[in-house]
C-alpha cells in the first residue's frame, strides 16, 4: 500500500514535465550543437585516453584525468548494480531502453555542464579552482535572471538532500549480510569506516584514491560481466528484442514480476539513467571544474565519457546479466537480483564478487559525493574562510555518518529497499530541475564557447566580450 502511494508520487515528480524537461534540455542542446557528441565521439575518447604531448605536461593530464576519475567514480556505485536491477524489477526490461536514450542525450547534457562550469569558475588566492552550476547560474543567469539565487538554494537543497538518503550504504550492507548470513547492519557499519577513512583525508586523498580505483573497478566489473553474457549468448537476441518490444508496449506479469506500464518503465528507465550517470544532475561539474586545463571544451568531452563509460557499459553489462539470465522475472530486486543472475555464470562466487564490486563501487561514490557536497559549502561560505574550513571538517564525518544511520533504520523499521530507491527519485528531481533550466537559459552561451574552440584555435577569448557575442 505504501509502495503504491509512493510511486504515485514519484509519477507526479518524475511525470512528463520533468521528464520532458531532462530530454527536451539534452535534445536542444543536440540541435544546436550539430550533435556534437557525435560528430566528436571518437575525438573525445582520443583526447581523454590518448592525449597528445602539445604544450602539455605530464602533471597537466593527470590533474585532469584525476578530476575526471573522481566524478565517474562518484556515479559508478549502487545505482549501476542494484538500482538497474531493482528498476528493471519494477518497470521491466523496456528501462533498459530508455536508460540508453537518457545516456545518449545526455552527454551533450554532461558536457554542457562541465564546460559551463569551468567557464565560469573562480580561482582562489591559492591558485585553486572553484566550479560547478552554483557559480554559472550567479555569474551566467544572473546576468539574465535576478531570481537566480532561488534556483541555487533549490539546486543546494537537492544535492545535500542525498545524504539523507545515503543508498550506498544500506546497498553494502544488504550485499554483505546476503554473503554472510549477518545482520546488514554490521556490513553497513565496515563500509562507514571504510568511508571515513578516504574522506578525513580530505580532497587530496578523495581524488587520488579515485583515479586509482576507477579504472580497477570498472575493467573488473566488466570482464566477468561479459562472461555471464557470453555463456548465455543464445539468448541474446531475444532479450534484445524484449528490451525494445517493452520499451514501447507494456510488460505482462511474469513469475515474480507484477507487470508493467510503458509508462513506468519509460519514467523508470530515464530516472535511474539520471542516478547512474547524473546527466543534468549538476554534481560532476563541480569536481570536473577543478582541473587544469586549455580551454572549457576539453574538460566537457570528459563529460561524454563519463556519461558513456556508467550507462552504455556498465549499467548495460548489469542489465543484460540480469536479462539473459531470465532472473529479472524472479521477484527479487536490488543487489541480491545481480547476485542471483551473475550465479548462472560464476557459481558459488557470484556472491563474493559483486559483494567485492559493489562495495568498490559505493566507496569511491560515498567518496565522491563528499567532493560535491564541499562544492555545496565552498560556494555558500566562498567569502568567510573559518567558517567554510569548520563546515568542512564537520562534512567529513556526517557523509559517512548519515548513510550509517539510513542503514540502521532501513533495519531497525525492516523497510523494504524499494522504498530508498523511491526517495532517491525524490532527492534527485529537485537539482534537475534547477539545473536543466540554467542550461536552457545559458545554451547560446554554451554554443558560443564551442564555436570558440572550434574556430578560434582553442584561444579561449570568449570571457571578455561575454555578453555581446552571445546577445548579437
Amino acid at each position: 500500500m505504501i509502495v503504491e502511494y509512493l510511486n504515485k508520487i514519484a509519477a507526479i515528480i518524475w511525470g512528463p514535465p520533468l521528464i520532458g524537461l531532462l530530454l527536451g534540455t539534452g535534445i536542444y542542446l543536440c540541435f544546436i550543437s550539430r550533435f556534437w557528441q557525435f560528430r566528436h565521439f571518437i575525438d573525445s575518447f582520443k583526447y581523454c585516453f590518448f592525449p597528445s604531448n602539445d604544450n602539455n605536461d605530464k602533471d597537466f593530464r593527470l590533474t585532469q584525468y584525476k578530476a575526471a576519475s573522481t566524478a565517474i567514480a562518484a556515479s559508478i556505485g549502487a545505482g549501476n548494480i542494484g538500482g538497474v536491477a531493482s528498476a528493471i524489477a519494477l518497470g521491466g526490461p523496456g528501462v533498459l531502453f530508455w536508460m540508453w536514450v537518457c545516456a545518449l542525450i545526455g552527454m551533450i547534457t554532461k558536457m554542457a555542464e562541465i564546460t559551463l562550469s569551468v567557464y565560469y569558475r573562480e580561482t582562489d588566492s591559492e591558485g585553486k579552482h572553484r566550479g560547478g552550476p552554483l557559480y554559472y547560474m550567479q555569474k551566467g543567469v544572473g546576468k539574465r535572471f535576478k531570481g537566480w539565487k532561488i534556483l541555487a538554494v533549490l539546486f543546494s537543497i537537492g544535492i545535500c538532500s542525498q545524504m539523507f538518503v545515503a543508498p550506498d550504504t544500506f546497498t553494502v550492507g544488504e550485499a554483505i549480510s546476503e554473503l554472510t548470513g549477518t545482520n546488514p547492519i554490521y556490513g553497513s557499519l565496515f563500509f562507514a569506516v571504510m568511508c571515513w577513512v578516504v574522506i578525513l583525508g580530505g580532497l587530496k586523498r578523495v581524488v587520488n584514491f579515485a583515479a586509482i580505483m576507477m579504472p580497477l573497478m570498472s575493467s573488473l566489473y566488466l570482464i566477468f560481466g561479459l562472461y555471464v553474457i557470453a555463456i548465455n549468448y543464445q539468448n541474446i537476441p531475444d532479450t534484445i528484442y524484449l528490451v525494445v518490444r517493452s520499451a514501447f508496449t507494456p510488460t505482462a506479469a511474469v513469475g515474480g514480476f507484477v507487470g508493467s506500464t510503458m509508462m513506468l518503465g519509460l519514467r523508470t528507465g530515464i530516472e535511474r539513467g539520471l542516478y547512474t550517470n547524473e546527466a543534468g544532475w549538476g554534481t560532476s561539474p563541480m569536481i570536473q571544474s577543478t582541473a587544469e586545463n586549455n580551454h572549457p571544451v576539453e574538460q566537457g568531452m570528459w563529460g561524454i565519457v563519463e556519461v558513456f563509460i556508467t550507462t552504455m557499459i556498465v549499467c548495460t553489462i548489469t542489465a543484460l546479466v540480469v536479462l539473459v539470465t531470465g532472473e529479472w522475472s524472479s521477484g527479487e530486486a536490488g543487489a541480491t537480483l545481480t547476485i542471483r543472475a551473475f550465479a548462472h555464470g560464476l557459481g558459488d562466487f557470484a556472491p563474493y564478487f559483486i559483494c567485492i564490486v559493489l562495495f568498490l563501487f559505493c566507496w569511491t561514490t560515498s567518496a565522491g559525493w563528499f567532493t560535491f557536497i564541499l562544492g555545496i559549502i565552498e560556494f555558500a561560505f566562498k567569502n568567510h574562510v573559518i567558517m567554510r574550513e569548520r563546515m568542512a571538517r564537520i562534512l567529513k564525518f556526517i557523509v559517512p555518518g548519515f548513510g550509517l544511520l539510513i542503514a540502521i533504520l532501513i533495519n531497525v523499521w525492516n523497510i523494504k529497499l524499494t522504498y530508498a530507491w523511491l526517495m532517491v527519485s525524490f532527492t534527485s528531481a529537485l537539482p534537475t530541475l534547477t539545473n536543466c533550466i540554467a542550461l536552457l537559459l545559458l545554451s547560446k552561451t554554451f554554443i558560443a564557447i564551442v564555436a570558440d574552440y572550434e574556430g578560434a584555435k582553442k584561444l579561449w577569448g570568449l570571457r571578455d566580450y561575454d555578453k555581446e557575442q552571445v546577445d548579437c
